[in-house]
């Protein structure tokens, strides 16, 4: 069900169900006022039979005999009826039979007040009266034609106005929800002309207060992520390509022209070797490509991990790719502070690897090490004074594939920063790398420690 629809049915319920929670109420109280209303009446015309014939039987002793039976007020079906004290009837304006159903309630009457109660669709009130020392019971009764008629076209003014109510209440219903939602039809509308061609459209982010805004905002958020990641993909896709298809193009170039050109098995001897170094090139690119794609996938597998450990296995390693190349490593560490990271042992001496192969590749002189444990931060700096990297490609260095317009002749592809920063990521740390052109570099990662 589209959201407009859902809005638009629970306002209906919600405004019909307080309209009708009125109308009954409405009802329910013009009842009452009604009935209270009629049962003064009757209260006063009680009153009023008693102090005009009551009040005046001492006239003629055959008062109450003599007195014509006939209505004194106009009310509707109305019957007046006086007891004594012995429950005697001493006057009627109805049959006996009719009277005789007053006669049982007498008992039920508190000498003090007066009783109210219906029968069918008659209401009667009862109430003691004293004369001269004797004490009456008087009933009056009768139906209340005119105000339940008006209770009756009150109902019916009540139905009419909840339906017609109802009909309007669906309407503001449809409006009010179709304006709430206006601005998500909007963003809706501007989210369906964005293509992967031009991430570059953003959604319009109205007044940047209210929780669509936010949204629109949040949406804006990811296009630019969005568009950061293609932008990115292009690039590596671009620099991938270029990659592989220039060590496969002399493979095959070599082949061919061995398997032309060649007669002694010395010659093809030599074209086999060039071919095999070529191989080696795409294969040390695809793995480093798959490595890149297995760190970001996220299904690794983190463990306690000692970096001093790491940091000495990856120090070990390039010492051996470079024999002679001088590593020292300085220690800046309390007794206190932990070496411990969360993270994979693997993962850390590769990053390691990559920063100490890349400062040694690119520098001819020592490379300085130092790791440093302090306020719950542990940080590996490695500093060199080789050719360092142009401001121009500072920006990109981390990029996967981008290598600098000053390494030319220097073998590489341009993956050893890029998967050393996802593998930092992977241990929620961060590097930052400080160069200037033929000056040096200064590789720093930072890694929270594990305490305990």
């Amino acid at each position: 069900m589209l959201i407009r629809n859902r809005l638009t049915i629970i306002f209906t319920l919600l405004a019909t169900a307080i309209q009708i929670t009125l109308s009954l109420l409405v009802w329910y109280f013009y009842s009452l006022y009604r009935q209270e209303e009629f049962y003064s009446r009757l209260e006063g015309k009680a009153r009023e039979t008693g102090r005009v014939l009551i009040s005046r039987r001492h006239l003629h002793d055959d008062f109450f005999k003599n007195m014509v039976r006939t209505d004194l007020l106009t009310i509707v079906e109305e019957q007046i009826s006086i007891y004594d004290q012995q429950r005697k009837l001493v006057f009627t304006n109805r049959t006996l039979k009719e009277s005789e159903y007053y006669k049982e309630k007498i008992p039920l009457l508190d000498t003090d007040s007066l009783s109210e109660f219906r029968s069918g669709h008659l209401e009667s009130i009862m109430i003691p009266y004293r004369d001269r020392g004797q004490l009456f019971y008087i009933f009056a009764s009768g139906y209340d034609r005119i105000g339940l008629a008006k209770l009756g076209t009150l109902q019916q003014i009540l139905i009419l106005a909840n339906l017609l109510g109802f009909a309007l209440i669906v309407l503001a219903g449809w409006y009010f929800s179709g304006r709430v939602l206006r601005p998500i039809s909007q963003i809706v509308d501007e989210v369906e002309q964005i293509t992967a061609v031009d991430l570059h459209k953003r959604v319009n982010e109205g007044n940047r207060r209210d929780e669509i805004a936010q949204l629109a905002m949040t949406f804006n958020q990811m296009l630019f992520r969005l568009e950061d990641a293609f932008v990115s993909q292009r690039s590596f896709v671009a620099h991938a390509s270029h990659e592989l298809r220039t060590p496969l193009t002399n493979t095959l170039g070599t082949l061919e022209t061995s398997l032309r050109y060649d007669h002694d098995p010395a010659d093809w001897r030599d074209s086999m070797e060039v071919a095999v170094d070529e191989l080696k090139k795409v294969i040390a690119l695809t793995n480093g490509l798959l490595g890149l794609a297995k760190i970001t996938d996220g299904s690794l597998s983190l463990t306690a991990v000692q970096v001093d450990d790491s940091l000495l296995t990856a120090i070990s390693q390039v010492q051996t790719k470079y024999p002679g190349r001088h590593l020292p490593l300085h220690f800046t560490t309390n007794e206190d502070e932990s070496l411990t990271v969360k993270g994979s042992m693997t993962l850390l001496t590769t990053a390691f690897l990559n920063v100490l192969d890349n400062a040694c590749k690119y520098s001819s002189e020592a490379v300085s090490v130092q790791l440093e444990s302090k306020n719950g931060q542990i940080t590996v700096t490695a500093v060199d004074k080789g050719r360092g990297i142009a401001k121009a490609d500072a920006d990109h260095i981390l990029d996967p594939l981008y290598r600098g317009s000053n390494v030319q002749g220097v073998p590489g592809y341009g993956i050893g920063l890029a998967v050393t920063q996802k593998i930092i990521e992977l241990h929620q740390g961060t590097i930052q790398i400080s160069s200037e052109e033929n000056q040096g570099t200064t590789v720093t990662i930072s890694l929270p420690s594990q305490i305990g």
